[in-house]
């Protein structure tokens, strides 16, 4: 499946900017489940091929856009599709004043709170995900009410908050006492760590620092064609 999209794509079937069909119409087409669909999809998005957004759909991507590309994606989906057993735990949910670098993010004023999810996202009896999380009130002030004690933040703001843009910043990093305790591992782990600002016409929605143990993680893409 993901090799005719691909043959579609290369061969200007499909052009820059024309829309795909949705996940479950492609299952139809080509007679698979769409647990496939996904992973071909998120596979083109991440190769560049496919710029992904909730709400607005699948379209070709521009040429300008090719490259190595992250898309933001359910942590759970992700969790399901290597065939683990998800399951969601809160740990913290607190409005506060956040650190500086959040502040500056987020444009708030001296003292100003926003609110501070911490979690874990387990793969069978393995911490696959540490999250924590911010999120700008100013810019999403719903979230205000959502105790987001059966499932995390990123769920229910990929549904909801359109964005514009993403940012990724991403390294290796070695777990430090709370790290190793919250994703029960040992100090000095070697871990991934994704730091991830999502932005929206409001401003900054939210900053989350996303870390896993190492070698439960990966980030995968190919080279593109000039």
């Amino acid at each position: 499946m993901k090799t005719t999209l691909l043959d579609r794509i290369r061969s200007g079937d499909l052009a820059f900017g024309d829309p795909l069909p949705n996940d479950a119409d492609l299952a139809e087409e080509f007679g698979c489940a769409r647990l496939t669909v996904y992973r071909a999809m998120r596979e083109l998005a991440d190769e560049g091929y496919v710029e992904r957004r909730r709400r607005a759909g699948t379209r070709v991507a521009t040429r300008a856009s090719r490259g190595v590309q992250l898309s933001i994606a359910r942590v759970d989906e992700e969790i399901f599709a290597r065939n683990a057993v998800y399951r969601y735990e809160r740990l913290l949910r607190e409005k506060a004043v956040p650190p500086a670098a959040v502040v500056t993010a987020f444009a708030l004023k001296a003292g100003q709170k926003a609110l501070h999810i911490r979690c874990r996202h387990w793969a069978d009896d393995r911490v696959f995900q540490l999250e924590d999380r911010w999120i700008n009130l100013e810019a999403v002030p719903e979230a205000a009410e959502r105790p987001f004690l059966h499932y995390g933040p990123n769920h229910w703001l990929l549904e909801h908050v359109p964005f514009s843009e993403v940012h990724h910043d991403i390294s290796a990093v070695c777990a430090d006492a709370a790290d190793a305790e919250g994703l029960k591992v040992a100090v000095g782990h070697a871990l991934l760590r994704l730091g991830r600002t999502t932005v929206s016409k409001a401003g900054c929605i939210t900053v989350a620092d996303l870390k896993h143990p190492g070698e439960l993680f990966s980030l995968c893409s190919d080279p593109q064609p000039a």
